[in-house]
């Protein structure tokens, strides 16, 4: 079983993905956990009472400890080539990302996929949180520790090979449609993409099983999200529709097909010249930007911005 990469897990001091306070590594080899690695981190920036809490780690724990600008160092002699794997990557990676530019770190390059899309390919569940995948194949841990997390996201990993008689990491994505890594590059990122079939369409996404999908009792009734009704429109660079209405509701908000006197956001994807026209406006957009004329609450988000939401 030639089963190889490195599972990575950061906490951060604040909302911001730039402020890395704990980094924990785990690294399989042949199928098997071989090395572990964790460090707190000095943000170097304040903390938030909101992710003390979530993490436990506190500004005189990173007191003393070294910034990320080191710590990358670590990270890349750690891997030492393999690909990085994390449950939900564009946090993860949007540390690494948002942190190299912070300190103008361009000589770090990997590449990485995720474990949270690759679960749901592979498993029925009502919630794909790490802790449920982990509680749901038997491996208990300590969650919100970037150690512990490392290791519950390679156990996952691992029980989707072992589950599917896949022996290799690239197995495990070309099965589930996954032509290529994701990559790190320096100050840019390319995303974890998967191939879509020819011919779908969205009016196909059962909303309600996605709604459903979602643990209600987990929601931060804070989130900007929470309560409120979302649309889609266009082509998403980083996920599918259905994978970016699945992050939208457990955020505890409600996913729509088209635009509502309830649509509260319109996330916008690239939209497709041979569709909407010259106007460059799809439909969806036209009737958000009358509505919000007509003093209906609806804001139109980037891409860029959504990811940026979701927490």
């Amino acid at each position: 079983m030639s089963i190889n990469f490195v599972a990575i897990d950061f906490e951060t001091a604040n909302d911001n993905r730039a402020s890395p306070c704990a980094v924990g590594m785990t690294k399989v080899t042949n199928g098997k956990i071989t090395d572990t690695y964790y460090s707190l981190i000095d943000p170097e920036t304040e903390f938030d009472s909101y992710n003390i809490y979530i993490h436990g780690i506190t500004p005189e724990m990173v007191a003393g400890e070294r910034n990320y600008a080191d710590i990358s160092k670590d990270i890349l002699i750690f891997s030492d080539g393999l690909p990085l794997v994390a449950h939900y990557a564009p946090f993860d990676m949007g540390v690494i990302r948002d942190s190299n530019e912070r300190y103008s770190i361009n000589d770090f390059k990997v590449q990485y996929f995720d474990s949270y899309y690759l679960s749901l390919r592979y498993i029925k569940a009502l919630n794909y949180k790490l802790n449920n995948l982990a509680s749901l194949i038997g491996f208990d841990f300590n969650h919100h520790n970037a150690l512990e997390d490392a290791n519950a996201c390679a156990e996952v990993i691992l029980y989707l090979c072992r589950q599917n008689k896949l022996s290799t990491v690239e197995e495990l994505l070309t099965n589930a449609r996954y032509s290529h890594f994701g990559e790190i590059d320096g100050l840019s990122r390319k995303g974890f993409l998967r191939n879509t079939k020819p011919g779908s369409h969205s009016y196909s996404i059962d909303i309600d099983s996605i709604i459903n999908s979602v643990d209600s009792e987990s929601f931060n009734v804070n989130h900007i999200f929470y309560k409120k009704n979302a649309c889609f429109t266009g082509k998403l660079r980083s996920m599918t529709r259905s994978d970016a209405m699945k992050y939208f509701a457990s955020c505890g908000g409600t996913p729509e097909k088209g635009v509502t006197k309830k649509t509260n956001f319109l996330i916008m994807g690239d939209q497709d010249i041979k569709i909407v026209g010259d106007s460059g406006k799809s439909a969806k957009i036209k009737k958000a930007e009358n509505l919000l004329e007509n003093g209906q609450d609806i804001q139109l988000l980037g891409e860029h911005e959504f990811l940026q939401m979701i927490k």
